[in-house]
């Protein structure tokens, strides 16, 4: 059984994996209210802790039974409204679903110790050389000073407020006034370009969804930079993200975001492809033939 969470229903990726899932006639549930995903814990005479769960139309099930695809988790505490009763249910939720998801075997993504990883704290797991340095201020004049000092020609800025993003090349943008100092929250990444190369990961598998400077994906060190990221993400508990690179003038590479939510728009092209492996990953009884998918040897990330 693969149970689908996600706190919005119209969720495009899980609809596209729910499909996948019928077309293939294996057993999956979609559930988008955690008030009705019932579970326990049980803690066994050897001190294993053993996940139970009663999910709607399937009785109670082991948690070895169930395997989980989990989207966007944090949404689940959002989810309460204006009554304050609501939103403490939903936090109450939320940290309910953290701790069923942390105990299970087989869950995408699975939580750390302490929450979900976002994209900041994942980039803070990673070796520095490999990331492209950021900054978050609210004060446009001190990220002036960061990026005259980082000799970067470009800043990526992000307002996490608003959702706003500029690329900006001239120092003039920022002096502008269109980000108001008083109550804008900066995310700023300095970077040599603004070139991108994206991969969507799925365990050890890659697909490239986007290229604009022509990297040769199928070239060392290109993989191996690939593959030490999705080795350090799934220590993580992260088998399922996207990751943006941005490449220099001689076409070096340098992390800039990693998203361990993909949105679903970004690999539809490989969509079939993908949710294979999600099902490999999952450790699902159905067994994918690469061989007959006919399925290109550089979506392999290992050598």
């Amino acid at each position: 059984m693969i149970l689908l969470l996600g706190a919005d229903p119209h969720d495009a990726a899980i609809a596209a994996f729910a499909e996948y899932l019928t077309t293939h006639a294996i057993p999956h549930v979609v559930q988008c209210d955690l008030g009705r995903l019932g579970f326990g814990l049980d803690l066994e005479g050897s001190g294993r802790t053993r996940a139970r769960l009663h999910v709607p139309g399937h009785g109670t099930l082991h948690g070895e039974e169930v395997a989980v695809f989990v989207r966007r988790p944090r949404a689940f505490a959002q989810t309460g409204g204006n009554s304050a009763d609501a939103r403490f249910a939903a936090r109450e939720y939320y940290a309910a679903l953290w701790s069923l998801c942390a105990s299970l075997p087989k869950v995408i993504n699975q939580p750390g110790p302490q929450a979900w990883p976002d994209d900041c704290e994942v980039r803070r797991s990673l070796e520095r050389s490999v990331t492209l340095p950021e900054y978050w201020t609210t004060d446009p004049g001190r990220l002036l000073e960061r990026w005259g000092a980082s000799a970067s020609p470009e800043v990526h800025v992000e307002d996490l407020l608003t959702r706003e993003c500029r690329i900006v090349t001239d120092s003039s943008d920022l002096r502008s006034g269109r980000l108001d100092p008083t109550s804008t929250h900066l995310r700023a990444v300095f970077a040599p370009s603004s070139r991108y190369v994206v991969h969507v990961c799925v365990g050890q598998r890659s697909f490239t969804v986007l290229n604009e400077s022509g990297v040769d994906v199928d070239a060392e060190p290109h993989r191996t930079l690939l593959r030490d990221l999705a080795d350090a993400l799934r220590r993580r508990g992260i088998r399922f993200f996207a990751v943006a690179l941005v490449t220099d003038d001689r076409q070096r590479l340098a992390v800039s975001r990693i998203l361990p939510d993909p949105p679903f728009a970004w690999y539809r092209e490989h969509a079939d492809a993908v949710h294979e492996r999600l099902c490999a990953e999952l450790a699902h009884p159905f067994q994918v033939d690469l061989e007959a998918t006919g399925e290109h040897p550089h979506h392999r990330i290992t050598a």
